[in-house]
């Protein structure tokens, strides 16, 4: 079904959205170069997507990316930790599934689920967050911490900025 046209003076959603969050890659991974840090990462793609697509849901608001993102980081950990998990190769360098990896990813997505519930911090995308550390994306380090956050942060303020942008474009006259 085709879009509605958009009232005077909005830019419709399918220029917007896409825009918005290709803008937000953009950034990212323009900061992460000058760095020379890799502050661009998948789950940073669906957090894009809902401060452009759905900048009206609670997901998409500042406390719920950056504690949900927190709250995958830190599950993501705990289960690897936990599981012994870092003695496993990385899945996603190596290409092989281990049993500790499994684990550590089940336990480490319930934990992400449990906290973002209890803090009222729900961040679908924290998931994808959680999964990067368990399957060993990102060790478990000091250095992953900061370069995982500083990429949400990131991506959380020039997101917050496009998402008021669309919401006071969204607000009627």
């Amino acid at each position: 079904m085709p879009e509605t046209p958009p009232p005077s003076g909005r830019v419709p959603d399918t220029v917007w959205a896409p825009l918005a969050a290709g803008l937000l890659m953009l950034a990212a991974g323009l900061v992460g170069l000058g760095l020379q840090q890799p502050l661009l990462f998948p789950s940073l793609g669906p957090t894009a997507f809902l401060q452009a697509e759905t900048p009206d849901q609670p997901s998409a608001r500042p406390y719920n990316t950056l504690v949900g993102h927190l709250i995958g980081l830190l599950s993501g950990f705990l289960a690897v930790w936990l599981t012994h998990a870092s003695s496993a190769p990385s899945v996603l360098s190596a290409h092989v599934l281990t049993a500790p990896r499994v684990w550590a990813s089940v336990l480490a997505v319930i934990l992400t689920l449990l906290g973002g519930l209890l803090l009222n911090a729900s961040h679908p995308p924290a998931a994808a967050t959680t999964l990067l550390v368990s399957l060993g994306g990102f060790p478990v380090s000091l250095h992953s911490a900061v370069t995982v956050m500083g990429g949400v942060l990131l991506v959380t303020l020039l997101g917050e900025l496009l998402r008021q942008a669309r919401l006071r474009q969204k607000a009627p006259d």
